[in-house]
């Protein structure tokens, strides 16, 4: 029995890019982590995890994500840099802003952890 190996390349990067395109995977995409933290306040002060949304901006992305009871979110962004602010039920009955500490940047197939604070007085 002989099997032909010609196409085989072919076939390969074909099916490769077939099985990422279902996946809804794409390479150059990265993932944003994080939490939302209710942070000051009484002492100790200490930052908790606190449910709400997190709102994720940057190039050509506008998105809400939920967050959990135990504060985190996780989104799958195209590389670029972003803005994340949040909100929560806790903090201002969800009227008040909460904001990232600084831009995050998502390179591509890299995880990059944004933390989101409220900040109580």
């Amino acid at each position: 029995m002989r099997v032909s190996l010609i196409g085989l390349p072919v076939a390969a990067v074909w099916l490769a890019g077939f099985t990422a395109a279902c996946s809804g995977h794409n390479p150059a995409d990265g993932t944003l982590i994080g939490h939302l933290y209710g942070v000051g306040g009484p002492a100790p002060g200490l930052p908790r995890p606190w449910p709400g949304t997190v709102t994720v901006t940057g190039p050509g992305v506008h998105r809400d994500v939920p967050v959990g009871v135990d504060g985190s979110y996780s989104v799958t962004v195209p590389a670029g840099r972003y803005t994340i602010t949040g909100h929560s039920p806790l903090y201002g009955s969800g009227t008040y802003l909460c904001r990232a500490t600084e831009v995050a940047t998502v390179t591509s197939g890299h995880t990059t952890k944004a933390d989101v604070l409220c900040q109580m007085a």
